[in-house]
């Protein structure tokens, strides 16, 4: 079946680089993109009526948490809770694993993390994930549990079963230090293979995997060369957590004598299949200085460019608690592919790629250092880019039909100058009309077919409330309750 948008603007792609159409049209048959242009001469069975509406490609999650960890509730500080474990404590919980969510509040949190991802305006999500224990690999029923919710829904994604070898705890002079079991973590990676040979590119195709060793400073440098063994001879992406935190970037120092960035680059890990996602405190940081660097040095920057890898930044969540990337621009003059990610809710792509053009904007001092094209580029191109894939983040004949039409005629987007402006800089989620995964409708008039929104929310908030109790995490009060 062949089905025509007709759009006030359209994004294409000529080969090169994303182009605006204005008054366009894109055609596709089935699950891929036929025509892109002004005047469709076929003969549609379906016609979309897109007046007042963007017809973007679909966009691409680099990286989110599915998990219902209320961790958002952290921004103005905390008062109880999220103590670093003692050892003896650390080793009874390697024991006996304990997870944070399984059962039905797992289900609850899968189901409202990708519905919520796919009303903020994903097709894709390039990692999805929901750590949560304190072992070194959660159970394999949660990313089986991804791979249903998200097969169900629609949403074209990228799932791995995590793993480390490593786990903190605090000494009994309150100093961190870390505990290794190379066995542990080789089996782990085992596990994760298997669940890569079961599941890559299952439903159609929507399904695919990586691996995900979860935290650099959780896993060893044994264990990360043989997840890229292992990853080389699969043909799949890996993804991880790295350079996010300071006491990280120290660590990399004290054990290896080098930034995480140069230690990742001398053992062979990064390649254009790596993508990490933070990447805060490199050695271009200024608060992370390392010994023999001079301060601001690009070297990190460079040989993440020489490599092809990718940065996954997610910058919304890291701007709430008075962080930012050193910094965006100088990542794209250095050539270094960038994902968007949104990591914790909301799942709002467009409320993302602001935040990512404007603390890059502060971080430079400058107006024109990182635009709005800048971002929503790295939201589609970059995204595919880091996942090997050019029949995504494009509108074009023979890309996948994934697609979403963005309402622009809302009072807060109405003035319309130039239409990827005025969504990045004015839009949000809630602008989101439709989503097309794969030539099917998955969102229509803001709402997820077969999804009771209202339900789902108050299901959600429930077992946040939960997790919040059974934890004993307290938070500030914005205001004294009556």
């Amino acid at each position: 079946m062949i089905t025509l948008i007709k759009g006030s603007w359209v994004v294409g792609y000529d080969g090169e680089r994303h182009r605006l159409i204005t008054d366009g049209e894109v055609a596709y048959k089935d699950d891929r993109v036929i025509y892109v242009g002004r005047n469709y001469e076929g003969s549609p069975d379906n016609v979309i009526n897109a007046k007042g509406k963007l017809v973007s490609p679909g966009l691409i999650n680099i990286h989110a948490v599915t998990s219902i960890c209320i961790t958002h509730f952290r921004i103005d500080g905390i008062k109880n809770g999220g103590a670093l474990a003692d050892r003896s404590t650390m080793m009874q919980n390697l024991s006996n694993p304990i997870n944070h969510l399984d059962g039905d509040d797992l289900k609850t949190s899968a189901r409202f993390s990708m519905v919520e991802l796919l009303k903020g305006g994903a097709t894709t999500v390039g990692e999805i994930t929901a750590f949560g224990t304190t072992g070194f690999q959660p159970p394999v029923e949660q990313p089986e549990e991804f791979v249903k919710v998200a097969s169900n829904l629609g949403l074209r994604s990228y799932i791995s079963h995590p793993y480390t070898d490593m786990k903190k705890f605090r000494n009994e002079k309150g100093e961190t230090e870390y505990y290794h079991d190379a066995t542990a973590g080789f089996k782990a990676l085992d596990e994760a293979v298997k669940f890569v040979e079961r599941h890559e590119g299952t439903h159609d195709d929507l399904i695919r995997t990586m691996l995900f060793p979860y935290m650099f400073d959780a896993c060893s440098a044994e264990l990360l060369k043989a997840t890229r063994d292992k990853a080389n001879g699969l043909d799949i992406p890996v993804h991880m957590h790295a350079a996010q935190y300071s006491g990280e970037y120290y660590e990399a120092l004290r054990r290896y004598g080098k930034t995480p960035v140069h230690h990742l680059h001398d053992i062979g890990f990064l390649s254009e299949k790596t993508i990490l996602t933070h990447l805060l405190f490199t050695s271009l940081n200024p608060q992370s200085q390392a010994p023999g660097l001079p301060q601001r040095d690009m070297r990190d920057i460079r040989m993440l460019a020489e490599k092809g890898a990718t940065l996954g930044h997610t910058p919304l969540v890291w701007a709430r608690i008075g962080l930012g990337l050193h910094s965006y621009a100088k990542f794209k003059e250095a050539g270094v592919n960038i994902g968007i990610g949104t990591d914790a809710w909301p799942m709002d792509m467009i409320m993302e790629m602001r935040s990512a053009v404007t603390t890059a904007k502060l971080m430079e001092g400058s107006r024109t250092a990182v635009t709005a094209a800048d971002v929503f580029n790295a939201a589609t191109l970059g995204g595919a880019k880091a996942l090997g894939r050019n029949d995504l983040g494009r509108l074009a004949p023979g890309s996948k039909a994934d697609i979403v039409l963005v309402n622009l005629r809302g009072f807060h987007t109405a003035l319309v100058d130039d239409p990827i402006k005025s969504m990045v800089y004015f839009g949000n989620q809630n602008d989101v009309d439709t989503v097309i995964v794969d030539g099917k409708a998955v969102v229509e008039n803001g709402k997820v077919p077969g999804v009771d929104l209202d339900k789902l929310v108050k299901e959600a908030n429930a077992v946040n409330q939960q997790w919040k109790a059974r934890y004993g995490y307290e938070y500030p009060d914005s205001f004294e309750p009556l």
